[in-house]
């Protein structure tokens, strides 16, 4: 009876495994990744090897010793390869190395300089840059001494933020800063210093024809410099799904080597010697591009099949992507936590699986012969077929690091690839072309391509929805959302990849009915302080789930010289935040008052975030100030509607309203004093906003008779002396009080008299300088902090 039972299983098990059957290299590097992700993520090491041990009953005898050994090279690569870099040493700001590259960049040079300590016989990378306009900069082999300044490593201080300490590691260096003076005193050849005089020599080959925008997007695309790229094209390209054009991977890889075979075959060398020189080309082009896992990934996987063709073996795609995985693996085994490294593997690995399912090879001999269908199908079918798949196997990747996914990824792949295509391949016969005269035009029709990319680009990206928000889901779901999009090809034939796939719906069905039954039982809302530097931004999450975000934080000012360093917190900070927290939608945009470190990063925001309403005062809308007129006609332009608020007016829901205390309706007086303030209660508990409020609109509140008792205070205007009076905290009484201010801010918040005034009355306080961001969430019977930095 046992035995019927299981014989079924096992020859479903055996049918879903039989793809890999003849592919030992991609089931050993299927192996080895599993390998390193269970010993480096001890969470997942049960499930992961317990599959393995389970699964490797059903291979043949052969493969099982492909699985040991496997195994076996995974854990001497960790102990031999993995490299641990320590990124929170001191270093002495003098020191004397060798550089490993010269990196443009749009403000200058990053230099990656090798040192080697004498007393310890050991060596560390440190990565300075060069913002002087200088004649000359430290190259490839120099041997160089400096004295740096080295940049603070701090811990993100919001959700979703940049992690430094991260990305020094995942780069490998120790340290980062910018050089104060240095000396070169020798000179050694190292093949990066010829990479480097090539990269050089391709950007003055362009310069001559085209400008400097047009040059740096074609050297990105030809040569991985991504210094000239303008950031807004950048960011265009970002939030329209079209990144990995930017960046050399598989695309430009299959293009450049479908372009060499061409020329090296109109030699006419024999095909053996076309393939040798074709491996050998695209292996230097390896370096000179940087050398990202990608371009190796793509590199190896061209190679693998025109080695086997010279030895007269054919090959499998997915076996070599199993070669091209397991060569990289092996000596670099954090590469598999790599984000480019999973989406390109990922996005390849769905292409080739899905290729022998296309449904239009099942299309009636009809629409195979008509031409019409033909090229509807080759420009428009095909490429949609293809960026589906790529995008279905990319999901959980794309939804784990950065909680979107791009709706329009799909439409740029058609009419946005094409023209970069067309525009790569005029570029590359331009740089080719001995004859100026003729090389000219091949620059001219490059510029068109790339100015047509452009264009498409940003109409794709000037929509909120070009980038929506997805999650975020724990590595558990997604994981097993990845082994169902695995399992795609299965589903018609394999009664147990249909049983998984409705167990596993099943599974998503409770989880997500708990989760809402969790919300349901035990309602919520939470106050955020974000900590946008000097500035103010604060996110209330009502018990509904919808999100009302008081301010923006600060921006540069285009017409305000000394304000160019100032970050953009809207772009740079609140939308990446908002989508790691899983917000898709903001149903209101308070603006307190026309300051530019409260509305700030407003303009960022409504332009790539969905935004329902914005909330103003009469006053702040009569408002001149340039940056923030163009706010108002961006939201003009937008159609979001914008509505006048004063005090009395009420905005509720079940169990959660926000009343508005300020100001009134009467005229207009100074900017700060006008400054809206909210009282936000629900569930029992209550917080104040008050933006930049003086101490004379504290009194024209204390005269309106309002209740004002509650549990949190906003501090006005950053803890200024201006504000929080004795009389205004004595009726407030909050439990804790809140500050919004930038570390060694030069205005010195908060002032030393407020927090005098503060201690004298017992009320703790919480500085978004000290603590990062702050996050309150309020419930029935109890009031929860959360802080960044503890």
């Amino acid at each position: 009876m046992k035995k019927k039972f299981l014989e079924p299983i096992q020859r479903d098990i055996k049918k879903l495994l039989q793809p890999l059957m003849g592919k030992p290299a991609l089931l050993s590097a299927l192996v080895l990744t599993t390998t390193i992700a269970s010993i480096q993520e001890p969470t997942y090491a049960p499930v992961f090897l317990l599959a393995i041990a389970i699964l490797t009953h059903f291979f043949s005898r052969r493969l099982q010793w492909a699985i040991f050994v496997t195994l076996s090279a995974g854990i001497l690569s960790l102990e031999f390869f993995s490299q641990q870099t320590d990124s929170v040493q001191i270093f002495h700001p003098e020191a004397c190395g060798t550089v490993e590259a010269s990196q443009p960049r749009a403000n200058g040079y990053a230099i990656l300089v090798n040192v080697s300590e004498d007393s310890t016989q050991k060596s560390y990378r440190v990565r300075l840059t060069e913002k002087r306009d200088l004649s000359i900069i430290p190259l490839p082999g120099d041997s160089i001494c400096y004295e740096a300044s080295w940049y603070p490593v701090t811990p993100p201080t919001v959700p979703g933020a940049f992690d430094t300490e991260g990305w020094l590691r995942s780069q490998h260096l120790a340290a980062y800063g910018k050089f104060k003076h240095w000396t070169v005193h020798g000179h050694q050849w190292i093949p990066e210093r010829s990479f480097f005089e090539f990269r050089q020599w391709i950007k003055t080959r362009f310069r001559k024809y085209l400008d400097d925008s047009e040059t740096g997007l074609l050297l990105g695309l030809l040569a991985g410099d991504r210094s000239g790229i303008p950031d807004a094209l950048r960011s265009d390209f970002q939030r329209s799904g079209l990144v990995h054009v930017l960046a050399i991977s598989g695309f430009h890889v299959v293009l450049l080597a479908g372009m060499l075979m061409i020329f090296l075959k109109a030699t006419r060398l024999p095909h053996r010697m076309v393939r040798i020189l074709a491996v050998i080309l695209l292996l230097v082009y390896i370096p000179v591009t940087g050398g990202s896992p990608a371009v190796r990934r793509a590199v190896i996987m061209f190679a693998v099949p025109q080695i086997g063709a010279i030895f007269q073996r054919t090959s499998n795609t997915l076996n070599s992507l199993g070669v091209a995985l397991i060569l990289l693996i092996l000596p670099e085994p954090n590469v598999i936590w790599n984000p480019g490294f999973q989406l390109s593997v990922a996005a390849t690995a769905g292409i080739l699986i899905s290729g022998p399912m296309n449904p239009l090879k099942n299309l009636p001999s009809r629409f195979k012969r008509n031409k019409l269908w033909q090229k509807f199908q080759e420009f428009v079918v095909e490429p949609t077929y293809v960026t589906l798949c790529a995008t279905l196997s990319t999901a959980p990747f794309l939804i784990h690091h950065f909680k979107t996914l791009s709706p329009f990824a799909w439409l740029g792949n058609i009419v946005v690839v094409p023209s970069i295509s067309m525009g790569m391949q005029a570029g590359l016969f331009g740089l080719l072309c001995p004859i100026d005269e003729i090389r000219q035009y091949f620059c001219y029709a490059a510029r068109f391509f790339l100015r047509l990319a452009s264009l498409l680009t940003k109409f794709l990206s000037d929509s909120s929805q070009a980038a929506t928000t997805v999650g975020p889901f724990g590595p558990s779901i997604l994981l097993l959302c990845g082994f169902l999009i695995l399992l795609i090809p299965a589903y018609r034939n394999n009664p147990l990849a249909r049983k998984l796939a409705l167990g596993s719906l099943l599974f998503f069905s409770v989880h997500f009915l708990c989760v809402g039954y969790q919300r349901a039982i035990v309602p919520t809302w939470s106050l955020t302080t974000v900590d946008v530097g000097q500035g103010d931004s604060h996110l209330i999450t009502t018990p509904s789930q919808k999100h009302i975000l008081v301010d923006s934080g600060d921006a540069p000012d285009p017409l305000d010289k000394h304000s160019k360093s100032t970050p953009d917190a809207g772009k740079n900070i609140l939308v990446p935040y908002l989508h790691h927290i899983g917000v898709s939608t903001l149903d209101a945009l308070i603006i307190t008052h026309a300051d530019k470190d409260h509305f700030g990063g407003s303009l960022s925001l409504i332009r790539t975030f969905p935004v329902k309403e914005i909330w103003m005062s009469r006053c702040s809308r009569e408002e001149t100030k340039p940056l923030w007129k163009q706010v108002i006609r961006e939201a003009n332009r937008r159609h979001i509607p914008i509505r006048d608020i004063h005090r009395g007016i009420l905005w509720k829901e079940n169990l959660f309203q926000l009343w508005v205390l300020h100001p009134d309706t009467s005229g207009c007086t100074d900017e700060n004093t006008q400054s809206i303030t909210l009282r936000a209660k629900g569930l029992g508990h209550s917080a104040i906003l008050t933006g930049d409020l003086t101490v004379a609109g504290e009194k024209q509140i204390l005269r309106s008779g309002i209740y004002l008792k509650s549990d949190v205070l906003k501090l006005g205007h950053h803890g200024s002396k201006t504000s929080s009076s004795r009389p205004f905290l004595e009726q407030v009484q909050p439990q804790v009080a809140i500050i919004s201010s930038g570390r060694r801010n030069r205005f010195r918040h908060p002032h030393k008299q407020v927090i005098q005034r503060l201690d004298s009355l017992s009320i703790p306080y919480l500085n978004t300088a000290e603590k990062g961001t702050i996050k309150m969430t309020f419930s029935k019977d109890s009031l929860k902090v959360h802080t960044m930095l503890e």
